[in-house]
């Protein structure tokens, strides 16, 4: 495994290639070892090395020699970096190859946009005094240093005023043209060939951040310079995470080492980049769904009339706009919007005040905010997306905070009816909470759909990525993910199994099922960010064949996350192997996830809403990737690009 002092054994190697006895040897002779480092974990080093090349940290010829010598093998496993002698000898070896032995050629030598970028942040957040090292696993910002970036960003902010900074972030992403049919656009841009290259703006950050000083009014003397100040700082302070992708062609193929850090840097780039959302036509069916599922006792311990509340919030949401903050007069609000007003407390007057890093999640409370505070006399609201997600996790807060063991089944059950509701009319035959015995095993349908050989099956759970998972911790990452995707998936797969037999409602006794195509869908109430992107999630489930996870540290709660992972990941590997497509008599696990799709509740009420039938929901984004990380940005792709023409109905 790697460790991140192996940078500093790798220069010292370096150093030690002139000594005497030290002999160029190729990488093939000295360096093969079976329990090593994978060939991804020294790519991770090699790319830390450029970095800290870029930042005057290490010499230009020992990055370059390292990746010569990843190149030399790079499927097979290196010794570990304490074989001093070996490294040695290999990159002696290395050096005096003709790629690195010109010095023009030497001098001419570039690093990939990732590492150039990273390197650049890097230096010129040192030459402002702020200490950034590079170790194995990349830059790392100080910790004093770090805390002082952000005093420093929130001093610029104060400057300039929290709703003007906010505003300011919608007018920058409505300039860039990062909004579509009332959804903004928050992913990955620049990845093409020949497109340029350039670390993003951390909206989803900066837009916390104004929000928890959303009444304090401005001073700067000179707003641009301050503006421009604070987006540079900001900007690569995001960089040097390291969590952004500069090429389409990255996490395309994940090896198992690479799998942790994945899917940390997808929940970090989440943090600092995207702000949750819904569509406000799906936050109404959502909500009309929950008031048909609740009942009179319900209704009694919420201690509200349910249709109240939904009327009030909609009412919210059309007053306010779909493309900037929408600002009223207080007693307005508080006088039309009474069992909201008295629910909420009002107009928040205080939020995120515990939140000022990206990873102290637990200190963002926005999220469930319907209405801020805007001065003593006006109240506010975030653009309609923002706000209808809110609204839904308020609601679901409630239910949750008041119903107690109840409230999951409410959860659950507005979730399929929501489903169903939406399905009705886009297929001949829909199925919800359909229940199925095979040789005496009960299951049940969440919601299917059937036309012809084109068949649908959708799973819910209402698992939701937690605040710890968001905060970097990855056990409880994995214990979420196992949670929620893996065991939709796995319900998913058997529904299928059975299906392919025959077994289930779908078919009639004695039909060939051979030809059947189903499409499977995965339903989360919320959006777990990048890591249910179709491309990463698609390829994490290919990266754990024949892996078993393992934990570095002793830890008992830990080892029993890891444990119930791994048992559940390969009892869903078993059941794929049984209806995936086979080659050679081995299962194909790429085609098969092409029909696989995680979205969340709010994503997949808008594509049936848009979809002329369900099959047609998923077949624009079913074979193309983007690689933007963001639903609703590789909707827009593929909308702009005419692959939804057919298939879905135009934009209102």
């Amino acid at each position: 495994m790697l460790d991140d002092g192996d940078l500093t054994q790798f220069l010292s190697a370096f150093e030690a290639r002139h000594l005497p006895g030290v002999d160029p040897r190729p990488p093939a002779e000295v360096l093969l070892s079976e329990d090593g480092l994978f060939a991804t974990e020294f790519g991770r080093l090699v790319s830390s090395l450029q970095i800290a090349a870029v930042l005057g940290d290490a010499p230009p010829l020992a990055a370059a020699a390292a990746r010569l010598i990843l190149n030399a093998i790079e499927a097979q496993r290196f010794a570990p970096l304490a074989e001093h002698n070996a490294w040695s000898q290999a990159i002696a070896w290395a050096v005096t190859q003709p790629a690195l032995r010109n010095p023009d050629a030497l001098a001419s030598l570039s690093f990939r946009d990732r590492e150039t970028i990273v390197g650049d942040a890097c230096l010129r957040l040192r030459k402002r005094g702020f200490k950034i090292n590079v170790g194995a696993y990349g830059p790392r910002i100080d910790g004093n240093s770090r805390r002082e970036i952000v005093r420093i960003v929130e001093g610029y902010m104060g400057l300039l005023g929290g709703f003007e900074t906010a505003n300011q972030i919608l007018r920058a992403m409505r300039d860039a043209n990062n909004l579509h049919d009332g959804m903004w656009l928050f992913g990955e841009v620049g990845l093409g060939i020949y497109d340029a290259k350039q670390p993003m703006i951390p909206v989803g950050w900066l837009m916390s951040l104004a929000l928890r000083i959303i009444e304090k009014k401005g001073n700067a003397r000179k707003p641009a310079v301050a503006w421009a100040t604070l987006i540079e700082l900001a900007t690569d302070f995001a960089a040097v995470h390291d969590c952004q992708r500069y090429s389409s062609f990255e996490d395309m193929d994940l090896h198992p080492s690479q799998l942790h850090r994945t899917l940390a840097a997808s929940t970090l780039w989440r943090e600092f980049f995207t702000l949750p959302q819904m569509p406000a036509q799906a936050m109404r069916k959502v909500l009309d769904a929950l008031v048909g599922v609740l009942t009179e006792d319900d209704a009694h311990r919420l201690g509200f009339k349910p249709s109240a509340l939904v009327s009030e919030i909609t009412k919210l949401c059309e007053w306010s706009a779909e493309d900037g903050i929408t600002t009223f007069p207080r007693p307005d609000v508080e006088r039309a919007l009474p069992l909201l007003n008295r629910l909420t407390k009002g107009p928040s007057e205080r939020v995120d005040s515990g939140y000022s890093d990206p990873l102290a999640v637990d200190g963002r409370t926005q999220d469930s905010v319907l209405f801020f505070a805007c001065g003593p006399n006006r109240a506010m609201t975030l653009p309609r997306s923002f706000l209808a997600e809110a609204a839904c996790e308020f609601v679901f807060g409630l239910v949750w905070s008041k119903l107690g063991s109840r409230a999951a089944d409410v959860v659950g059950l507005t979730m399929e009816r929501a489903i169903e509701t939406a399905c009705c009319g886009k297929a001949p035959t829909v199925l919800a909470s359909q229940a199925y015995a095979v040789r005496g095993q009960r299951y049940e349908f969440d919601a299917a759909t059937r036309h012809e050989d084109r068949i649908v099956l959708i799973e819910t759970k209402g698992k939701m990525l937690t605040r710890q998972s968001r905060s970097g911790d990855m056990f409880s990452f994995f214990r979420d993910y196992s949670d929620s995707f893996l065991r939709m998936l796995s319900q998913l797969v058997r529904h299928e199994i059975n299906l392919r037999a025959g077994d289930t409602p779908l078919t009639s006794p004695g039909e060939a099922v051979d030809d059947l195509r189903p499409v499977k869908v995965a339903v989360s109430p919320l959006s777990y960010g990048p890591a249910s992107d179709k491309a990463l999630s698609n390829t994490v489930i290919r990266s754990l064949v024949g892996a078993k996870l393992s934990v570095v540290t002793p830890d008992r709660e830990n080892e029993r996350i890891i444990a119930a992972f791994n048992k559940r990941t390969a009892s869903l590997l078993d059941d794929i192997v049984q209806v995936a497509p086979k080659k050679d008599g081995l299962a194909e696990l790429f085609p098969y996830l092409i029909d696989v799709f995680w979205l969340d509740l709010g994503q997949l009420l808008y594509v049936l809403d848009r979809a002329d039938t369900v099959w047609d929901a998923f077949r624009p984004l079913k074979h193309i990737t983007f690689s933007s990380r963001d639903f609703w940005t590789e909707l827009a792709h593929a909308e702009r690009g005419g692959l939804t023409a057919g298939k879905w109905r135009p934009v209102k």
